[in-house]
C-alpha cells in the first residue's frame, strides 16, 4: 500500500529547508549505508551531526505531527530523524529494501514499518531521479511537487533512478507504527475514511447523532485497542 500525501510541508517550510541545504557541506551517503548497498548507493547527505539537520528535523517532525492524514495512515509510534539527501547528475540509489531496524548507530533502535520520502524541489528542477517502488506487478514511478510526500512499506524493493540534470533533494524518514500489520492498518484507514465522509456529510457535529457513526467509531477504537503495540 502506497500513499501520496500532498502539501506535507508548506512553501515557506520548503524554502527554509532548501536555504539551509544550500549552506551545508555534504557527506557521502554511504555514511548511513551498510555493506549490502556499497555498490548501489551513490548520493550525498547532510551530516547527521550538522546542527542545521537537527533544526530541519524539528520542522519536519512538527509538520508530520500536525498532519491528520499522516497520523491516520501511519498510526506512528516512533518517527526516525530525517535524512536530508541530494542527488546531482550521475548519483542514484539502486534496488534495495530498507533496514528492518533503524537507529542502531545512535543507540535508539526502532523497527521500520513504513518509509517516507518528502520531495523538496519540483520535478522540473531535474531530469531522472524518479523513485521507483516495486510494490505491485510492476514498479510505480514517483516524482512529486515540492512539499509532497509518498509513504510506502519499508519491506518493498525501491530505487532512485540516476539524475541526469539538475539536483534532486528529498527528506527521508522511517516510521514504527503502533499497528505492525499492514492489513490491520488498512482496515483502520478504511474505517477512518468512512467516518470522515460521514462527518463531512453531516456538518455541525451531527454525525455523532447517528448510531451507525457511533458504532463504527467504537469498532475503530476497539480494533486499535486490540492491535496497538507500544
Amino acid at each position: 500500500m502506497v500513499f501520496h500525501l500532498p502539501r506535507v510541508l508548506t512553501r515557506d517550510q520548503v524554502a527554509a529547508i532548501n536555504a539551509a541545504m544550500d549552506s551545508v557541506a555534504y557527506v557521502d551517503g554511504m555514511q548511513t549505508g551498510g555493506a549490502n548497498v556499497r555498490n548501489i548507493k551513490k548520493n550525498r547527505q547532510v551530516s547527521s551531526d550538522d546542527p542545521i539537520r537537527a533544526q530541519m528535523d524539528t520542522t519536519i517532525q512538527a509538520a508530520l505531527k500536525a498532519n491528520g492524514d499522516f497520523q491516520v495512515i501511519a498510526v506512528p509510534y516512533r518517527v526516525a530523524s530525517v535524512t536530508l539527501s541530494s542527488y546531482v547528475p550521475g548519483l542514484f540509489y539502486g534496488d534495495h529494501a530498507d533496514n528492518a531496524v533503524m537507529g542502531r548507530q545512535t543507540g535508539e533502535p526502532m523497527r521500520s514499518d513504513l518509509s517516507m520520502t518528502i520531495f523538496l524541489n519540483d520535478p522540473a528542477d531535474y531530469d531522472g531521479g524518479e523513485l521507483l517502488l516495486d510494490t505491485d506487478l510492476k514498479p510505480t514511478s514517483w516524482k512529486l511537487p515540492a512539499g509532497d510526500a509518498v509513504i510506502y512499506p519499508s519491506f518493498s524493493l525501491h530505487r532512485v533512478d540516476p539524475v541526469r540534470r539538475g539536483e534532486r533533494r528529498v527528506a527521508v524518514t522511517w516510521i514504527q507504527s503502533h499497528i505492525r500489520s499492514p492489513q490491520q492498518r488498512q482496515i483502520l484507514i478504511d474505517l477512518s475514511q468512512v467516518l470522515s465522509w460521514m462527518i463531512k456529510s453531516n456538518p455541525g457535529g451531527r454525525a455523532h447523532e447517528h448510531p451507525e457513526f457511533r458504532r463504527l467509531d467504537k469498532i475503530r477504537s476497539n480494533l486499535t485497542r486490540l492491535w496497538a503495540e507500544f
